[in-house]
């Protein structure tokens, strides 16, 4: 019997992963001390939303001790290689990681899909917990402004705060909802171009608007169009497209582009600007978690009325689509295709004798191994009872016929189920195939699902646990 094995890449090992934390927190600390103006507290930290978001994200590194030595280490390495004092570094980074803790004692705790902000919820969550961590790392850190900035502490405060939740909200989306290889492919849209392109267009506007408009009005000129974004696209490409929007007005204050600077005599505007862009990220975050959970509330419904709930093979329906689209393409290409009927031999006295508990662990069984015997482009589904039905495209009738048996062998050897006393429980099927080269012309569906069904009372007539040809 041929085996397919599908070869991943290994992930890296937990110790690795942890060096990698160390190393993103410690070239996030650098560019986080880049945009800091000399001797006072950075504009754009994004260390902490990194460390944060990875611990979120990955719950086995949050659970490791070395992971958090490795973010402890890329945090005061950075300070030290850049001129700290020790005393500053571990003073700032020790707040730095207190707020990171809150932060992830907050966060991962939820359930996996408001981790990955998929619930209507995600946002609420995602705010509360970096409030609570910026103002406890504020606190923290606060007292080192009279000690190394010359600052009072409660101005350090407050920038120490509005900064950490200004970057908690405009990064920790991106940490957190970046694609993975496992998540599901988006379900394809035909949208025309023009509605593609349509949230961008508004949000240029937006944009062109802010640089001519004037006051502080002006910072939520780009708002709707970051609203159009989220309702348009995915969640990571919303989160994105809010942070490169928010960074932009950033770097316009930095550049004199809006009447603002970062210094410690600008506290004021300084905390009144974070907040604002915390907010104006904060709405498009909030649309893109609620257009997530409806995606993904649509997703989980058309799965289950597509699949059957036992089984998980495609209900009759579904399945009948399925054959009629593959019977199109196979008739366009040139090519044949072939339809299995399958019964699994004897079910009843399964039932009686073990009870239908037992009867359902033998019928998931039985879909788990065809399913893992079948090609990739073949399809499996329930119509019904002990019967399921498979359809083969592309497939010659002596190609049908070795698949058929491969599965009927396959599935002989299988311990299906255990019994009351943990015994092993087999079954046997009997197949009926029929195949387009086989039938009269026009051929449909319909007829080749009767005609495979005809073959499989053959099968069972002669003994089971055998194939038929239609």
């Amino acid at each position: 019997m041929a085996t397919r094995f599908l070869t991943l890449p290994r992930a890296p090992s937990l110790p690795l992963q942890c060096a990698g934390v160390g190393l993103l927190v410690f070239v996030a600390c650098l560019l986080g001390i880049l945009a800091r103006p000399t001797g006072y507290l950075s504009a754009f930290w994004p260390a902490n939303a990194v460390m944060a978001g990875l611990l979120v994200r990955y719950p086995a590194l949050g659970r490791h001790p070395a992971a958090w030595a490795a973010g402890a280490v890329g945090f005061v390495a950075a300070d030290l290689a850049t001129g700290a004092s020790w005393a500053m570094a571990l003073w700032l980074n020790a707040a730095n990681l207190v707020d990171i803790v809150v932060v992830w004692q907050l966060l991962h705790r939820l359930d996996e899909p408001n981790r990955r902000l998929q619930r209507a919820t995600s946002a609420l969550y995602l705010l509360l917990a970096s409030i609570a961590g910026s103002a406890v790392g504020a606190l923290a850190g606060s007292g080192a402004g009279p000690v190394f900035f010359d600052a009072p502490w409660t101005q350090v405060l407050a920038m120490w705060f509005s900064t950490q939740l200004m970057n908690y909200l405009l990064l920790l989306p991106l940490v957190l909802a970046a694609p993975h290889a496992d998540d599901p492919p988006p379900a394809p849209r035909k949208v025309p171009l023009a509605l593609r392109l349509a949230p961008w267009g508004a949000l240029a506007a937006g944009e062109g608007l802010r640089l001519l408009v004037s006051g502080p009005g002006s910072l939520v000129l780009p708002l709707p169009g970051l609203l159009w974004c989220a309702m348009s696209y995915r969640m990571f490409t919303s989160a994105l497209v809010s942070a490169i929007v928010c960074s932009w007005l950033l770097v316009a204050v930095a550049l004199g582009l809006l009447d603002l600077n970062f210094t410690p005599a600008h506290a004021g505007e300084v905390l009144s600007l974070r907040v604002g862009i915390s907010l104006l990220a904060l709405g498009p975050l909030a649309v893109a978690c609620a257009n997530a959970a409806g995606a993904e509330t649509l997703r989980r419904l058309d799965h289950a009325v597509r699949h059957d709930g036992l089984t998980g093979a495609l209900a009759r329906q579904a399945l009948l689509e399925q054959g009629h689209l593959g019977l199109r393409q196979s008739v366009a290409d040139g090519g044949g295709m072939a339809v299995l009927m399958i019964d699994a031999d004897h079910f009843k006295q399964i039932n009686d004798r073990h009870g239908h508990h037992v009867g359902d662990q033998v019928l998931r069984a039985l879909a788990r191994v065809t399913a893992a015997t079948l090609r990739p482009q073949d399809r499996l589904g329930r119509m019904g009872g002990e019967e399921f039905a498979v359809v083969l495209p592309g497939v010659s009738p002596a190609e049908a016929q070795a698949i058929a048996e491969r599965l009927r062998a396959q599935v002989a050897m299988q311990v299906l189920a255990t019994d009351a006393q943990g015994g092993d429980l087999y079954a046997t099927l009997s197949i009926g195939v029929a195949h387009t080269d086989w039938m009269g012309q026009p051929v449909d569906m319909h007829a080749l699902l009767l005609a495979a069904d005809e073959a499989l009372y053959r099968a069972k007539a002669q003994g089971r646990n055998r194939i038929a040809l239609a």
